[in-house]
């Protein structure tokens, strides 16, 4: 995925919202249409020439068409537009033509800045672009008042005469087409994701494509590998929760339909990509698309935040196939060329018992990781070989299983938080089912020794009743039972 197939996306969108503008225009220029056309009637409907066409030979034989004529006139002079309407409209008439015939042709411009460009001039070619989007709004805004007759030029003129971006909804914001901005990371971004932030904090609905074919990152050689303190583009909805965010690769099956969402939401909305290195072809592209996929070391992430009103149930993390424990960053890093220096063979005499898998290694406490190398199993030989995992690579592997733990506790996924309160939750439901059903079996025991009295006084009532010839009515059953519990 280079430059040229991130922009086909937006050409998409684009070409959608052409199709949906046209059918609005051309129901609209009808709705004109109609209004001009009873306007020519109520001019002109009634004079005699009209009325000669309109009746036939009977009624020119039968009727006088000039009295008849100058009856209707009157009546009709009342429903006739002022003339500063009917001048409104046909202006309206003009412009609409105009942009229906641009957005037929699908050659409205689409601006593509680059984030290395001076952040004044993204603003003013947005600001631009956008105001030439909205004036296509306006022009449909005005129509519909003029169709329902509700166009007031005291009102509206001074309305429409400033009318810019920001005064549209946000449904025509997402058929305005995007403004896009295109970023490259590298290793060290931190200025560029500055600058994005400070971009996406104008308000304005930039889209902002980064695109990474790289995923290593810089860190000092003092790096603590227990506490990364990187900026990372994943983490920017929480500081930017009204933004759109998508992070997003090939591997992913809903990667069309994610682009199309993330390039017409009305909000400023970041789309982080992985993308093609030079000399890649598909194939390569694609299996370590997935490898990335599946180390997390570029996970799929969606935050809409018109999802839902609470933070948590804007993200979505589904995407995501079941990451295998053992398979992290390292495992990813050790099958990518770029990063062949940072992976070795153990020292000579080293013991072998003291190499320890990189995601046991990241377990450990300082003092118990003294003695011991991280290390990978190597995946590009014919023959699996254990290899030690450079500081940076520790550094980076702990970056990400801490920042996918955040995304996942985020989205409620494996949130300590969340479980230590299912298991209370649970721990109360389960004390409380057990002394249920301890009152439910002490009431059945109950139950159950009661009916054996009874049952027990019931055959004592008949056997006195046969020694003594005594009615087994007039002995008294209660009593019995109460002898017998006793």
């Amino acid at each position: 995925m280079n430059d040229s197939q991130i922009l086909q996306p937006v050409e998409d969108v684009w070409h959608h919202h052409c199709t949906a503008l046209v059918e609005a225009l051309d129901e609209t220029i009808r709705e004109l249409q109609n209004l001009i056309r009873l306007d020519e009637y109520n001019r002109h409907g009634h004079e005699e020439n009209h009325l000669k066409d309109t009746l036939g030979p009977f009624a020119t034989s039968n009727l006088d068409l000039s009295s008849l004529s100058k009856v209707l006139d009157k009546s009709g002079a009342t429903r006739r537009m002022p003339e500063d309407r009917l001048n409104r409209i046909n202006g309206l008439l003009e412009r609409l033509e105009e942009i229906k015939s641009r957005c037929s042709s699908k050659s409205m411009d689409l601006p593509v800045l680059d984030i290395g460009e001076d952040e004044k001039t993204i603003h003013v070619t947005a600001e631009t672009h956008l105001n030439k989007s909205a004036d296509v709004f306006a022009n449909l805004r005005m129509a519909q008042l003029e169709i329902r007759s509700k166009y007031s030029p005291a009102v509206h003129d001074k309305v429409f005469e400033s009318f810019n971006w920001r005064l549209l909804s946000p449904p025509e914001l997402a058929l305005c087409p995007p403004v896009v901005i295109i970023a490259r990371l590298t290793d060290d971004s931190g200025d560029t994701l500055r600058k994005i932030m400070s971009l996406l904090e104008s308000r304005k609905p930039f889209k902002i494509a980064v695109m990474r074919t790289s995923l290593r990152k810089a860190y000092s050689p003092t790096a603590d590998p227990t506490v990364p303190a990187t900026m990372a583009v994943e983490t920017l909805p929480l500081a930017m929760r009204g933004v759109y965010f998508l992070q997003s690769s090939i591997a992913d099956p809903k990667l069309k339909t994610r682009l199309f969402e993330a390039l017409t939401s009305p909000r400023p909305t970041l789309i982080s990509l992985l993308v093609k290195k030079e000399n890649e072809d598909d194939e390569q592209f694609l299996a370590r698309a997935d490898r990335a996929m599946r180390s997390r070391a570029f996970p799929s992430i969606v935050y809409n935040p018109d999802l839902a009103k609470g933070f948590v149930t804007c993200f979505d993390l589904s995407s995501n196939p079941v990451q295998e424990e053992t398979y992290t960053f390292a495992d990813y890093a050790a099958g990518e060329p770029e990063y062949a220096d940072e992976f070795s063979d153990p020292p000579e005499g080293f013991s072998m018992s003291n190499l320890v898998p990189i995601n046991e290694f990241l377990e450990l406490v300082r003092h118990q990781r003294v003695g011991k190398l991280p290390c990978v199993t190597s995946p590009n030989v014919d023959e699996p070989v254990v290899k030690v995992v450079s500081q940076a690579v520790v550094t980076q592997t702990s970056d990400q299983m801490h920042l996918w733990k955040t995304l996942q506790e985020i989205a409620g996924e494996n949130n300590p938080f969340v479980i230590s309160t299912a298991a209370t939750l649970r721990e109360e439901h389960g004390a409380q089912q057990k002394v249920l059903l301890e009152n439910i079996q002490k009431d059945m025991e109950e139950t159950q020794q009661h009916r054996e009295q009874v049952a027990v006084a019931s055959a004592v009532q008949h056997l006195v009743s046969q020694l003594t010839g005594v009615d087994s009515t007039e002995i008294d059953l209660q009593n019995l039972v109460a002898m017998g519990s006793k």
